[in-house]
């Protein structure tokens, strides 16, 4: 499994607490008929100091492009770990 960092959010809590949000693409291969394939996926990591909170959906889809639309929707509108499954079920 490989992963790319894809951008991050700087988010500012209701007591001045900052919080990055960092997004990543995650490839995993597999095989399917004897050929070498590739899974696409996303992970959110929250943090400040260390990491707080992280999710991970490793299989979304063989279309990189189509995780990729989700990501940047993901990244545009500051999707947290918590919130990642359900976006991304409205998504797909």
């Amino acid at each position: 499994m490989k992963k790319r960092l894809q951008g991050t959010r700087e988010v500012v809590t209701e007591n001045n607490h900052i919080i990055n949000l960092e997004y990543y693409l995650i490839e995993t291969p597999y095989y399917e008929k004897n050929s070498l394939k590739v899974a696409y996926g996303i992970e959110i990591l929250k943090k400040d100091n260390k990491i707080l909170e992280s999710d991970i959906v490793s299989k979304i889809t063989d279309c990189k492009d189509k995780v990729m639309i989700i990501l940047n929707k993901l990244i545009a509108n500051t999707v947290t770990p918590v919130g990642m499954v359900v976006a991304i079920d409205e998504l797909l």
